[in-house]
């Protein structure tokens, strides 16, 4: 299993660009492990914008890539990631 530790590129993450940035990073780490899963490491990041969520975590989830699962989270940074994940869920057909 891998852990991606994001806050090892900061505390504070904001705007779709950035989410893109941070999936790419985290899908080129993945492609040449092929790991059983992902773990996404929230400690020490105190916010994170729904923009961000959605383009980083949100297309991880609607995407077919790795099993990956999130931890360590704020409960604002949860609220965030929740958001993204359950509005990708009800667009996917």
């Amino acid at each position: 299993m891998l852990t991606f530790a994001l806050n090892q590129f900061g505390s504070s993450f904001a705007t779709r660009e950035r989410g893109q940035e941070m999936r790419e990073t985290l899908l080129a780490m993945v492609d040449g492990d092929a790991p059983s899963g992902v773990v996404v490491d929230f400690s020490g990041v105190r916010h994170v914008s729904y923009s961000f969520a959605d383009e980083f975590i949100g297309r991880l989830t609607s995407d077919d890539g790795p099993v990956f699962e999130v931890v360590q989270m704020t409960s604002s940074v949860a609220r965030s990631i929740e958001r993204a994940r359950e509005r990708r869920t009800l667009t996917t057909p």
